[in-house]
């Protein structure tokens, strides 16, 4: 058993319930796809799909000709379909993948061992290579749906952020997990990452800051370094900007409005970032 995928997987189940909760969460990113579809109907890819009870998918059916939803939790992508009655849709393809390709070897691997360290860089170099997802890609819009900040957690649990190492490996998973978008995308085709970076656990005033005094809350938070691993907004916006290797496959950077998502005994602030794909060579 992969005790690291077995907590999503109880994350997932757990959040099932939360569909009437999410609402606001799931307009805000429904309508972000929308508006990035454009009037060609084109495919969609979405990282991190779940339940899915971030996405209304009978709305983005009007917006684009395939769907695929992509999650290490196949039982939630099954679920998902069956919660919104869109099991019969031949329009959406689930996939069940590993979006690291090293899960398993993270589970496994242990502080203790005489091999730890070397263990470490191998998983490290892994992170640094192209995952095989085995989609028929390019896409015209590849949206990484909350996904990185548990992504990152994974590195948490199973290295610990008190680990010389930890950064690196940090660091390590998600610029595979931004090459992975970049990849997915299609030439001047558009990446929307979506991330939660706090939550009401560390910011108990996060639900109840009036909208018009959100972004200078959130703003606070930052400054007093209260957030996820890895996930400061700022952080991802400079790494798509400048001189970034990534910066050099992508045009058009732009950070859009923050935004709350309730996930019923828990609320989330989330930032999203949206990009194009450079022509290639």
């Amino acid at each position: 058993m992969n005790e690291l995928f077995e907590e999503q997987f109880r994350f997932n189940r757990d959040s099932v319930p939360n569909w009437e909760e999410g609402a606001t969460h799931r307009e805000m990113l429904t309508g972000h796809l929308k508006d990035l579809a454009g009037e060609n109907r084109g495919r969609l890819c979405v990282l991190g799909a779940g339940n899915c009870n971030d996405l209304n998918l009978k709305q983005l059916l009007h917006a684009f000709s395939e769907i695929h939803l992509i999650d290490i939790d196949g039982v939630a992508l099954e679920r998902a379909i069956l919660s919104q009655s869109l099991e019969n849709e031949s329009s959406i393809f689930l996939h069940k993948s590993d979006l690291t390709g090293i899960g398993e070897q993270l589970a496994a691997w242990n502080e203790d061992d005489s091999n730890a360290d070397s263990n470490l860089t191998d998983i490290i170099l892994k992170l640094s290579q192209p995952v095989n997802l085995n989609l028929l890609n390019p896409f015209d819009v590849v949206c990484s749906s909350c996904l990185l900040s548990q992504l990152i957690h994974l590195v948490v649990k199973a290295v610990g952020d008190t680990h010389p190492r930890f950064e690196e490996t940090m660091i390590a998973i998600r610029s595979q997990h931004l090459q992975t978008m970049i990849d997915l995308m299609g030439e001047r085709r558009v990446g929307l990452l979506v991330s939660d970076f706090v939550s009401s656990a560390s910011a108990p005033d996060l639900p109840h800051v009036p909208d018009h005094q959100f972004e200078q809350y959130l703003s606070q938070l930052l400054s007093s370094q209260n957030f996820f691993h890895g996930v400061h907004p700022g952080v991802l916006f400079s790494l798509l900007v400048g001189n970034s290797p990534f910066a050099q496959q992508v045009r058009n950077v732009e950070m859009l409005p923050p935004w709350r998502w309730n996930l019923g005994s828990r609320q989330y602030a989330v930032a999203a970032i949206q990009f194009y794909g450079l022509k290639r060579d």
